[in-house]
């Protein structure tokens, strides 16, 4: 049985049939650190085959009860409560929102053995970071989401003197009259560096059909409580030291991008459009990334992701081009025109939206994505741990010294691309505008070593610039997607 210590006691996880000890009504926050994936057919099958299971694994049904107040309360300040019951115990968990660090899932958790399925708000107000909540709860939790699962799990150790439990959960979660399967597997890292764990993640992703989630269970309670997803997820904020090195940055930068990433993955799915504008954000943002550090890294690395980056903010990028024609464009058009016929032109854009919808869906869910995205996070882990693996000894040095020059070579860039916008066809606007997101990346990154006045001074007057340039081509693409539908047989426009 994996033991998950807390306080000088513990409290067990509820992974086999060991009895738990008693809990301390003080606990100090364990960090849980973990990869989630949703499982695709056949995938099930095939991790059950495989030796990260095999007959050594543990199963156990596990009746999972999430509570929050009527308005909501938890959820508001970032927390889930939760008391999960198997084989007769039952243990009481508070996690907080993740922390948006990195690709792997990180949170705060405090967890309590108690005598039955109903919370006991006492062991809250005996943790400081916990008791101001916990006097606002008393008498007014109520149950609001609840998954059946049926967990199978082994401990494995990893290379690293790293150790991380493998979860193969399928059940299902339920909010009201609302339900839906659950099908996942999760990887739980208990202790040691956080490379094996990727390293593992890439293998399974090698041997069966699965794609990254960043979506807990608790999250998809609550979209079925609320009849809706979760919604987009905007891009975190990561905070640079002024003694942070390159390399610890542009680690620090790439894990809140592929946190970005990943979070808008499941609205994206469910078809939110401002998740896939921020998941092609985000994916742009990654790019602008190694192009900033790329002085201070080896040539094969430099190009290493460009390419892959680049084909999926495109694949993206078709649909986002879709969406704002049928969900802006077109409507704006009826209303101003409402006596031309617009029924066929809307039922051909629609029809040409799904289909660059469908080859989203099929891009995210695809092996290779997956994969990207793994390779990624490593190698985010190799600039932490052995910057000089990647790239040059610049990378060892304070990036507030260093922010300077980087930021001047993008500015450079910029420059030269805008001078006489007048006179720019418009592929070269285009790119004029495109050296202005990555001026406004790295701003963004490594503007904290100057005064913030200043910084959002030049923030406003480049944005005003992009607004501009964006108009333009917006108006280009919406000629040339009108174009294409006439060419499918759509009335004249």
């Amino acid at each position: 049985m994996t033991q998950r210590r807390i306080g000088r006691t513990g409290v067990s996880r509820m992974t086999g049939g060991t009895s738990l000890p008693a809990g301390p009504e003080t606990a100090a926050p364990q960090r849980e650190v973990e990869l989630k994936f949703q499982l695709g057919p056949g995938s099930e099958a095939i991790l059950r085959a495989d030796a990260i299971f095999g007959p050594a694994a543990q199963r156990v049904h596990q009746i999972t009860t999430y509570h929050d107040t009527p308005d909501s309360l938890l959820r508001t300040v970032g927390l889930t409560l939760r008391i999960r019951a198997a084989n007769g115990q039952f243990v009481q968990t508070v996690k907080s929102r993740d922390a948006g660090v990195g690709l792997a899932s990180s949170r705060h958790e405090w967890e309590w053995p108690v005598v039955c399925g109903t919370p006991d708000i006492g062991k809250l107000a005996g943790v400081a970071e916990l008791a101001g909540i916990a006097e606002k709860l008393a008498d007014r939790l109520q149950p609001v989401i609840v998954t059946d699962i049926w967990r199978t799990s082994r401990l494995h150790t990893l290379p690293g003197g790293a150790a991380a439990e493998a979860s193969l959960d399928i059940g299902s979660v339920a909010s009201g009259a609302r339900s839906e399967p659950i099908c996942e597997l999760e990887l739980e890292l208990k202790h040691g560096p956080v490379a094996p764990l990727y390293r593992l993640a890439i293998r399974l992703a090698e041997t069966a059909p699965l794609w990254v989630s960043a979506q807990s269970k608790a999250a998809r309670g609550w979209s079925l409580r609320n009849g809706h997803g979760g919604g987009a997820s905007v891009a975190p904020k990561p905070k640079i030291g002024k003694k942070l090195s390159a390399a610890a940055g542009l680690h620090k930068f790439i894990g809140a991008m592929l946190s970005h990433l990943t979070a808008n993955i499941a609205p994206t799915l469910a078809g939110d459009p401002e998740a896939l504008r921020q998941m092609r954000g985000a994916l742009r943002n990654l790019r602008a990334a190694l192009r900033l550090f790329a002085p201070m890294l080896a040539r094969n690395e430099r190009t290493r992701f460009d390419g892959p980056l680049r084909q999926y903010a495109q694949t993206l990028g078709a649909a986002r081009d879709w969406d704002v024609f049928c969900l802006q464009t077109l409507p704006a058009a009826i209303s101003d025109l409402p006596e031309i016929g617009w029924k066929k032109l809307s039922a051909l854009a629609g029809a040409k939206r799904a289909t660059m919808h469908a080859a989203v869906h099929e891009a995210i869910c695809g092996p290779q994505f997956t994969r990207l995205i793994l390779d990624f996070a490593l190698w985010a882990e190799t600039c932490k741990t052995t910057p000089l693996d990647i790239g040059t000894k610049q990378l060892n040095k304070r990036l507030s010294k260093i922010a300077p020059v980087l930021l001047d070579k993008i500015a450079e860039k910029a420059d030269r691309a805008g001078r006489h916008p007048g006179r720019l066809p418009m592929p070269e606007l285009h790119d004029f505008r495109k050296a202005l997101d990555r001026l406004n990346v790295a701003i963004r990154f490594l503007g904290s070593p100057y005064p913030a006045h200043a910084v959002a001074a030049y923030r406003k007057r480049s944005d005003a610039v992009r607004d501009i340039i964006g108009a333009t081509n917006d108006a280009e693409v919406t000629k040339a997607l009108a174009l294409d539908l006439a060419a499918a047989g759509s009335p004249a426009v």
